[in-house]
């Protein structure tokens, strides 16, 4: 019993190991091994480790990318930016205009890799060396690239820009000048001329004094007092 059970353990670890061999070989067959003649031709990918890089360079060691050889070198100049190998990229770079190679992404990878030399130079300078800049040499190029890189700075999206309308423009000014209350027009009074009391009495006197109007009959005979 004691027997089965080792078999089982020794058998069981034979696998694992010879799972993780095979996977092993596998992945050793799976690397990509650049030919001698590809190597003669671009002696830059002479040493390279990344997987990435060696599979650009095998795409432009096969004969049948040859129209897309030079897409396929600015490429493993990006891709020797990102591996931080700044020399290489601006070395190939350079080679592609030489030969009158012209793209975004070249000029991409050349400004790249120049801020990054600018950066690890600028870093030694002043954790190692304990310098500054010099006023006559090297701070006149740097203050002039901080100038270039100002004026080349994006433009805001226009997403994120607030429409001017008229009635924004209407809030602003609310918003800028104060606020005055405007006085209150009331309506004029009518003053009504308030009559004398004396008036009154001395018009009704008058009226009492006056005889009242008689109406003498007709069938009266003027000289009936004359008898």
């Amino acid at each position: 019993m004691k027997r089965h059970i080792l078999n089982k353990k020794i058998g069981f670890f034979l696998y694992i190991f010879i799972l993780s061999f095979s996977n092993f070989s596998f992945a050793a067959n799976d690397e990509i091994k650049l030919k001698r003649s590809c190597l003669k031709d671009y002696p830059q990918a002479v040493g390279q480790m990344d997987q990435s890089l060696l599979r650009i360079y095998e795409q432009i060691c096969n004969k049948k990318n040859m129209d897309k050889k030079n897409d396929l070198l600015a490429q493993a100049a990006m891709r020797f930016y990102e591996l931080e190998q700044n020399i290489n990229a601006l070395l190939l770079v350079n080679q592609l205009k030489n030969q009158n190679v012209q793209g975004s992404l070249l000029t991409d990878v050349a400004f790249l890799s120049g801020v990054a030399i600018a950066n690890d130079s600028l870093k030694e300078m002043r954790s190692e060396q304990m310098r500054y800049l010099n006023n006559d040499v090297t701070y006149p190029p740097a203050k002039q690239l901080i100038e270039q890189i100002r004026l080349s700075a994006p433009a805001p999206q226009t997403s994120e820009l607030k429409g001017v309308t008229d009635a924004s423009l209407k809030a602003a000014r609310r918003k800028a000048t104060p606020h005055v209350a405007s006085p209150k027009r009331t309506p004029p009074k009518v003053s009504t001329p308030k009559t004398n009391n004396s008036s009154k009495t001395r018009s009704v006197a008058v009226a009492a004094t006056q005889p009242a109007v008689t109406t003498t009959k007709s069938n009266v005979s003027p000289f009936d007092a004359l008898k």
